[in-house]
Order: C-alpha cells, then structure tokens, then sequence
C-alpha cells in the first residue's frame, strides 16, 4: 500500500476529522498543500526537494487532476516529511551527550522502534534528578510522536518532560529549554480542539510558570500567556498571567505589547475596558 493510501486510510478511520474529503484524490492534494503551509515552503521549494518539476507539485495539490501521485514520489513526499519534522523539532545542541546523538542518527535513518527502544532503556536508568532527564522525556516523546503524533505514549513523555523542567538545581542551558517548549507548543498548535489540547496546553502553562518562578525571566510569562491565549485556556488563567506581567513590567508596557500583536487578542478586553471607564 502506498504512504498516501495509507494515511487517506487513516483518516476514514477518524470519528471526527477536522476536514472530510469526496476521494482520495482531494486527500492527496490538501496533504501536500498542508505539507507546504506547515514548513513555510513554496511550490518552487517543494519541487527542488522532490526532485520534480514546478507543474508536477501544482498537479499534485489540484484536486481536479485524473491522476494520484505516484507511489515513489509518495515516497519521497514521505521521506521529506521526515526530514523537516526533524528539523523542526529537534537540533544537536551543545553540550550533546552521546545518547541525544545516538537518538538523532536513529530517527534520521527511519529507525523507529530501536529509537523508542533506546530511549525507553535510558528513561529507566537515568537518575530522576539528572539535569538531562528533561531533555531526555522529550526526546523519548519523539521517538513516539515522529510516526503517530497522537501517540499516548509521546504524551506522556512529553508530560513527563515539561514536569521536569526548572526541578533541577542544574538548569539545562535556556537554548535546550526552549527547544522544549518550542517543540511542544508547534505541537499543541497542529491539536484540534479537544480536552487533549487543553491538557497540553496547561502543562505548558505550568513548565513556563515554573520557570519564571526560578529565573525571574518574564519572557516565560510571555509565552505562558501565548499558550493560555492560543489554547485557549480559561479566562480567569489568562487574566491572572496578565495581572502578574503588569505588576512586574508595568501596566502600560504590557498594554502596549498586547494591544500590538494579535497573539494576545483574547486578553485585549481588559485593556479596551480600562480604557472606556476612564473616558466616561
């Protein structure tokens, strides 16, 4: 069966799907758009990477064209998916201990099962209050959301992982925190509506307080506030993270930052109010 198939299949097998499709066909074309849109990638891109011609990506994303992909072009589509979900989700940085490396080369060589295998065997050995152990969770997250991205084993890795981030009295470096967080929230972003997306969203919440609480750095009340906006949270959390950036940062700094960038729309009507009473 060929990898397009395969997920078309996957699909009709989902009780509630964000989208339904009249053929396999339409299927294929929104799966290479939503490929595009998701890494930020133009037709011309796209077309470089799998070897083909602009027009042939233009007829794989038309739903009115006779023809399905080819089976090794969906394998190539197949593999560059991998390719830029890696990338996107993890780097080598330093310092990079061996197994981090060890899990890299097996994820980047199709090598699923000796990844989560792998992982699975450090997770075991290393010392609850090991420094890396953060970094380790969310790696053994990969190994699992890589192939199934609804994978209940990759979220309780990645659970596991932002419970224990700003635990150690070693902090990892602030660039491999917010690899974590960043990987998480992109993940978090791509969930349907779903108490599954609220509960991610709240253990975020919680990582990003935990570690302002430790660095004082309101930077992590920033994104705490993005993820209760974007989720979204309830009202009362988002409202809460508001009031305690305004008593660090000053009200009118906080106003000026959210009434700016649309991220943080949900919170606007705190400001709007304030404004409208002190008119009347």
């Amino acid at each position: 069966m060929s990898f397009l198939q395969e997920q078309w299949q996957s699909h009709g097998r989902q009780l509630s799907p964000a989208r339904r499709y009249s053929s396999q066909r339409e299927f294929e074309a929104d799966w290479v758009s939503r490929l595009r849109r998701r890494y930020g990638l133009s037709q011309e891109a796209l077309a470089v990477l799998a070897s083909v011609s602009v027009t042939t990506v233009q007829n794989w994303e038309n739903p009115g064209s006779r023809k399905n992909i080819a089976p090794h072009n969906q394998d190539r589509l197949r593999d560059i998916e991998r390719e830029l979900w890696i990338k996107s989700h993890v780097t080598l940085l330093d310092p990079c201990p061996p197994f981090i490396r060890a899990l890299y080369d097996l994820l980047a060589g199709n090598r699923d099962a000796s990844a989560q295998g792998l992982a699975e065997y450090l997770v075991a050995s290393m010392d609850a209050n090991d420094p890396e152990r953060p970094r380790l969770l969310h790696w053994a997250g990969l190994t699992h959301s890589i192939a199934d991205p609804a994978s209940p084993k990759a979220r309780e890795y990645q659970q596991a992982a932002l419970a224990a981030l700003g635990k150690s009295l070693s902090p990892l470096s602030a660039a491999i925190e917010n690899e974590i967080l960043g990987s998480q929230f992109e993940d978090l972003l791509n969930l349907p509506d779903s108490p599954e997306r609220k509960d991610m969203g709240r253990h975020l919440v919680d990582a990003c307080q935990r570690l302002h609480q430790r660095d004082k750095q309101p930077a992590y009340l920033w994104n705490a506030l993005e993820v209760a906006c974007r989720t979204p949270l309830a009202a009362a959390l988002q409202y809460e993270l508001l009031g305690e950036l305004s008593a660090g940062l000053g009200e009118a700094a906080v106003r000026r930052r959210v009434m700016t960038d649309s991220v943080y729309e949900a919170v606007r009507p705190a400001f709007a109010a304030a404004e409208s009473a002190s008119v009347n």
